[in-house]
């Protein structure tokens, strides 16, 4: 299968990267990149000489494809669109951000089909979720090797999923500053490191798999004057989580502004 991808940044390369890292995957496909970033585009074509050809322009990147991923700047891409012949039978899959399928539809013209998907850098590492709508056997077979595939009932909730991955930096940062007060206490560095992700790991593995939901319950699942209490307190008191919240309304306020243009 021939997969053209418009736009050669984060995402595309880690898509690249899962896909390519796959042995049964890598036999199976091709991908035709932008020219765009050509240091990104050459590293890829580098690192897997049989599997990728960075095109001339962005014409021939559609021109040699089944499926054409967007993965456009969301402001640039009814320029690019615009410049660009797609044939009836091709099928798009936009990883942007905030426009809809209608919104893609009219940039591209008549396609023989248009999904949107929200995938994020660890696909290179073959995990994580892997957000989508609308529900399409071939693609959730093409994309299950690099993440657990998680079909929207509606495209509107790919808005909230995008909202909730604006929290990734935030997380990191979290992570990065419990770490570092580990080292400021006395530990190595990566003692630190290691501690700590595993700690993470093991706790979202732990509220992944509350079979009811409820993962309130799990903070409250601490001994009565422990240090688990001490520190949700102190968090508590200082509304310490609003931040967060305040930042998601922020994201999905921008989204929305977005989505209805």
């Amino acid at each position: 299968m021939n997969i053209g991808i418009l736009g050669t940044g984060v995402i595309a390369s880690a898509l690249v990267d899962g896909f390519c890292t796959d042995a049964e995957s890598r036999s199976r496909l091709h991908f035709y990149l932008s020219p765009r970033n050509a240091d990104r585009a050459q590293r890829l074509k580098d690192a897997y000489p049989d599997a990728v050809t960075v095109c001339k322009d962005n014409q021939e990147v559609v021109d040699n494809s089944e499926w054409v991923f967007l993965t456009l700047i969301p402001r640039h891409a009814e320029g690019i669109l615009a410049e660009l012949r797609f044939r009836p039978e091709q099928k798009i899959l936009s990883i942007m951000s905030d426009h809809s399928i209608e919104k893609v539809g009219a940039m591209t013209g008549p396609v023989a089909k248009i999904l949107r998907m929200v995938p994020l850098p660890f696909a290179a590492m073959h995990i994580g979720p892997i957000a989508y709508f609308p529900h399409d056997k071939e693609i959730e077979s093409l994309f299950a090797p690099l993440g657990r595939m998680i079909t929207m009932e509606k495209e509107s909730e790919l808005s909230v999923i995008s909202g909730l991955t604006g929290l990734m930096s935030a997380y990191y940062m979290l992570i990065h500053e419990t770490t570092k007060f580990g080292m400021e206490r006395g530990l190595s560095q990566r003692t630190s490191i290691d501690y700590m992700t595993g700690f993470y790991e093991a706790l979202d593995i732990k509220a992944r798999a509350r079979e009811d939901g409820d993962i309130c319950d799990l903070a409250y699942e601490m001994t009565p004057g422990g240090l688990n209490e001490m520190a949700l307190k102190s968090i508590l008191e200082a509304d310490g989580y609003q931040p967060w919240i305040d930042a998601l309304r922020k994201i999905m306020d921008r989204l929305d502004k977005k989505n209805q243009k």
